[in-house]
């Protein structure tokens, strides 16, 4: 039987906004997070993106009247939140845990492209729309839509 393809995260790199770095226990705070991972024993990583934030911060981001309509769907009453991660209060060591239980869980696979997909469910994967793509022509259909924009 073969191993499979397994994951490792390569690189945590935080972006904070205006460099405003939470406090470790912070109730407060919204970070982006670039997850670099890749295969085992492979240099080449992809990126896995999040917003990571506390239940007050998301609060006060999606307040109704703090909406960007860049991000809702056409008639800007739909605003889909994707790659969002909550947590009580901050703290980069427990962040770093749920990215390891996330690895762990989506390894093996049997090829890089299975296992970023499961990874992809909760942590959006920068290739993802090729992944559907490459789906549909194997199957002989048409590329998708956009889910954002009239077309």
């Amino acid at each position: 039987m073969s191993e499979g393809t397994s994951a490792e995260i390569k690189s945590v790199i935080l972006h904070w906004p205006y460099g405003d770095e939470a406090e470790h226990g912070s109730d407060h705070f919204r970070v982006g997070v670039q997850v670099l991972i890749g295969e085992v024993g492979e240099d080449a990583a992809d990126s896995f993106d999040l917003t990571v934030c506390s239940p007050r911060k998301l609060a006060e981001i999606y307040a109704q009247n703090a909406w960007d309509s860049d991000e809702t769907l056409p008639g800007g009453e739909v605003l889909p939140v994707t790659g969002l991660w909550l947590m009580k209060t901050w703290s980069e060591a427990e962040l770093r845990k749920a990215l390891d239980r996330l690895v762990a869980a989506c390894s093996p696979g049997p090829d890089w492209v299975t296992v970023a997909a499961r990874m992809g469910r909760v942590a959006p994967w920068e290739y993802d729309y090729r992944f559907d793509a490459a789906q549909n022509r194997t199957a002989g259909l048409s590329p998708l839509g956009s889910f954002w924009r009239d077309e």
